[in-house]
């Protein structure tokens, strides 16, 4: 019967609409002519993939370069000899960086005599295999920036499927190459790490299990895994996903052997500092090079008698610590702050020192700091109350002042002498301050030297009063008081203490019912502005004392300034 011509023109239609569609084209070849036909929308097909002229688009013999020629020739001589069909992916040259690809497929065609040729299709992949060929190239990329990486790294998909890795994979995990390949099972790593005891005791089938259960919930992670041969490896995992839905799983392994031992080594050196810190006879404190506390034990808070609330925070800073003595008078009257901005300084310029403190409350302290060459000091406090008392029992009889138990001449040149050296050695400042009685001998003359002897004792106590307890009032003899101010925070202090001074001797006091008055004449030198011996700051405080004498008297002066 013949077939309908609408029908023919129908199937027709069909065809080209899958050949220009689809990029599929269609094309019979004889055997014994050796000789390729193709339908007009095939060559049209072809032409747009390859370009140049027409007349070679007949045939896709004429348009292969003549390598793909002859394997297609060989793929259908063979399909002619042997009835079998066949796939062959072809290159096509057309003079671009990115050639044509083509995918060619035949099958014989059988009639009444047997093979009477042989037909098939050809399709355009050239987009597909740039596609590919771009995602090897970001595959290669990819590839070469892991393996440049310090750390193993792995990446599963969505099945548990290796997929991709680099070589230091192998050598943290220690894992034979045979295993590790596109699409290697995770559960099998898994169990051979579980075989040679990595996760520990027990069944190794339960630890897969366990670990591919965490596994499949793609939960970001991280933990220390120690390894076989007393390795660490730091394991961080995360998800990451693809059209928003989790896709795999990408794992980073770092060695961490050498810092966990540098960290064992340096938790083994903190427990023996501990321990020799705890046992010290006395305080001790350590601040690092930052001024924060690194240790201290507790001698160091009860001998300084340093609150709890002070150690509350993370960081116990220096500066936290010389603020709350400044403001209960540890150093001394003065501003809180400019005390403690003085402290901070001679701290971050800090010296190694060995010197004894009196704090308030009668304690003394021998105080020893030590500059830790990486930066930072450490500083030792020992209780020294009961030396410095046998001290001073035997001391006292040769330098203190029978009359107001000051410190006399001779105590006093050593004090002097004691702060120049100290001064010397940490740049720190010291006032020397020469005061002279005004009317001392009227009063003395006119109400009998008793009552002179009380005025002097009152006024040796006002001194005191006066300044710090690590300051010095000393007695010259006579009405003559020297006051030596150490570590002072500039001239403003000494001015300003100086003015308190004068105040407090000018007032009147009754003595044995006698109401007595008298002034004060002050002399101020500065070590080292005026002098840098014992001698030469005494003569400039003195001289300065003498022109307030010859200008009205009851006032103080700084040595040097101008009449």
């Amino acid at each position: 019967m013949q077939q309908d011509p609408c029908q023919d023109c129908i199937e027709k239609r069909q065809l080209e609409l899958i050949q220009r569609v689809g990029r599929v084209g269609y094309w019979e070849y004889d055997a014994q002519s050796q000789s390729m036909a193709l339908p007009e929308t095939s060559q049209e097909l072809l032409h747009s993939m390859v370009g140049g002229s027409h007349d070679k688009c007949h045939s896709l013999m004429k348009v292969l370069p003549q390598a793909e020629r002859r394997r297609l020739l060989a793929a259908l001589d063979q399909a002619h000899a042997k009835r079998l069909a066949f796939n062959l992916e072809i290159t096509l040259s057309n003079g671009t960086p990115k050639p044509a690809h083509m995918v060619v497929r035949g099958a014989p065609l059988t009639g009444r005599g047997g093979i009477v040729g042989i037909a098939g299709t050809f399709q355009d992949i050239t987009q597909s295999k740039h596609i590919e060929s771009e995602r090897e190239e970001v595959i290669t990329q990819m590839q070469a920036l892991l393996d440049a990486l310090p750390q193993g790294v792995s990446v599963i998909d969505r099945e548990l499927k290796l997929i991709l890795w680099n070589r230091r994979f192998f050598e943290i995990l220690g894992l034979p190459q045979n295993m590790v390949y596109r699409y290697a099972s995770f559960e099998n790593l898994l169990l051979y790490n579980a075989m040679r005891g990595e996760y520990g005791p027990g069944d190794p089938q339960q630890h897969v299990k366990d670990l591919v259960d965490r596994a499949r919930a793609f939960q970001p992670h991280r933990f220390e895994r120690p390894q076989t041969g007393g390795r660490t490896v730091l394991v961080e995992g995360f998800p990451f996903r693809f059209g928003g839905e989790v896709s795999g799983f990408v794992t980073t392994y770092t060695d961490i052997t050498e810092r966990k031992q540098t960290e064992d080594q340096l938790t083994r050196q903190r427990d023996v500092m501990k321990t020799v810190i705890d046992n010290f006879p006395g305080a001790i404190s350590l601040f690092d090079a930052d001024l924060r506390m690194a240790a201290c034990n507790a001698q160091f808070k009860t001998l300084l008698e340093l609150p709890a609330q002070l150690f509350e925070k993370p960081d116990v800073h220096f500066e936290d610590l010389i603020r709350f003595n400044a403001q209960r008078g540890e150093y001394g009257p003065g501003d809180v702050e400019t005390l403690t901005a003085a402290s901070m300084a001679r701290a971050r310029n800090f010296q190694a020192h060995h010197i004894e403190r009196a704090r308030p409350g009668g304690t003394w302290l021998e105080v020893t700091g030590t500059v830790i060459p990486s930066g930072g000091f450490v500083t030792s406090y020992i209780d020294i109350t009961e030396r410095k008392q046998a001290e001073e029992r035997i001391r006292v009889l040769a330098l203190q002042d029978a009359l107001t138990g000051l410190p006399n001449r001779l105590s006093l040149n050593e004090q002097l002498e004691q702060a120049l050296q100290r001064a010397q050695a940490n740049g720190s400042e010291f006032a020397v301050l020469f005061m002279d009685l005004d009317g001392f001998k009227h009063v003395n003359d006119s109400c009998g030297h008793d009552v002179g002897d009380a005025l002097l004792v009152r006024v040796a106590q006002k001194l005191q009063d006066a300044v710090r307890q690590t300051d010095v009032v000393a007695r010259l003899g006579g009405d003559e008081f020297i006051l030596l101010l150490h570590d002072i925070a500039g001239t403003g202090m000494v001015v300003s203490l100086a003015d308190k001074i004068v105040a407090s001797i000018g007032a009147p006091i009754a003595l044995d019912g006698l109401p007595v008055q008298v002034g004060a004449s002050i002399g101020i030198a500065i070590y080292p502005q005026h002098g840098l011996t014992r001698e030469t700051l005494l003569k400039a405080a003195d001289q300065a004392m003498y022109v307030v004498k010859t200008h009205g008297k009851s006032g103080h002066r700084l040595a040097g300034a101008a009449e």
